[in-house]
């Protein structure tokens, strides 16, 4: 009994030791597994649209206007975002607009791009997905190609299946690190340990909300 007693203190005592030793061995390993399971990279088919969800227009706005130079959609489609208090003193332009431009100096033409108007403008990704249901709803609309940051892929593909649920609409995620910080490099940069962060309590708010 006593032996038996010894094993089990030798056990947890080794436990205690090298478990977090070979969490520090592995720790990029583990940090980058933590930021990739917000990742959703679904392969990719010709759509109807590229829908461009509003954030960062250093990055997202370019890789739509790639998706759509390689032909996998002939129309990109963004929900305009909700002006600011900025926006509305004129310090700086709505986030929309700004993708905007981006997309048409990238050669996008204008006839093919979409703004939708929703409300007095969407907020959160819940609002861009129902802003993209009342789009389907009066366009034939199949296939749908999301752009959205890498870390936000998980959410977004969740809530807009959930939205678009029995409308016969395939929903496909098509995301782009940010700028500064991606899934395999969050934990570097300030920013992206609090956008890492953020990103699993709105996907437990989701999930729980919707």
């Amino acid at each position: 009994m006593g032996r038996l007693l010894s094993r089990k203190k030798v056990f947890v005592l080794s436990a205690v030791v090298f478990f977090p030793l070979l969490l520090y061995v592995f720790r990029f390993q583990v940090l980058a597994g933590i930021g990739g399971f917000l990742v959703i990279h679904d392969n990719l088919e010709p759509a109807d649209v590229i829908y461009l969800l509003n954030g960062d227009p250093t990055v997202r706005p370019y890789h739509a206007a790639a998706l759509f130079d390689q032909g996998l959609a002939p129309k990109i489609v963004i929900a305009r975002a909700e002006d600011s208090p900025g926006v509305q003193f004129g310090a700086y332009p709505n986030v929309t607009d700004s993708n905007l431009t981006i997309l048409k100096k990238l050669g996008v033409p204008e006839a093919q791009l979409t703004q939708l108007r929703w409300g007095t403008g969407v907020t959160t990704t819940f609002d861009e997905a129902i802003a993209l249901r009342d789009y389907c709803r009066m366009h034939t609309v199949r296939k749908v190609i999301v752009v959205t940051s890498d870390l936000h892929s998980r959410r977004s593909r969740f809530v807009f299946r959930k939205v678009l649920s029995g409308m016969g609409v395939t929903v496909m995620l098509s995301p782009i690190s940010d700028r500064k910080y991606g899934a395999d490099n969050w934990w570097r940069l300030e920013d992206g340990v609090v956008g890492c962060q953020n990103e699993y309590i709105k996907l437990a708010y989701y999930h729980l909300k919707y």
